[in-house]
């Protein structure tokens, strides 16, 4: 079945060690909330407005293994209220891998050669 095997991400089998980030806002959206469908908040840069580009969120899966897919959603922070600053949803990003964490190659789609 499709996202059969969400690689700890879900379970919570993945620790919160294994999930990094740039930047945080506060403990609300630290990168260990980056969890699909998650009772906690979801991961949100810093109050600095981030340049495009600039901020990203790394999961490091332990072991080389092929992924499929990504899956996104919004988030809303533990702290109620309707503002748009307790709201989050990313519109655009690109995806890069690394089996060392320090050289990076974006995820190419193949008919335009530009980064998914």
């Amino acid at each position: 079945a499709p996202c059969s095997e969400l690689q700890g991400m879900l379970s919570g089998l993945l620790p919160d060690s294994q999930i990094t980030a740039s930047s945080v806002r506060d403990l609300h959206w630290a990168p260990g909330a980056a969890r699909l469908v998650a009772s906690r908040s979801g991961w949100f840069p810093g109050p600095a407005q981030p340049i495009a580009g600039e901020e990203w969120l790394q999961v490091d899966l332990g072991i080389p293994k092929t992924v499929r897919g990504v899956i996104t959603q919004g988030a809303r922070s533990g702290e109620g209220g309707t503002s748009s600053e307790n709201r989050a949803f990313v519109r655009k990003y690109r995806l890069a891998h690394s089996l060392n964490g320090k050289d990076w190659n974006f995820v190419m789609d193949s008919k335009t050669s530009t980064p998914k």
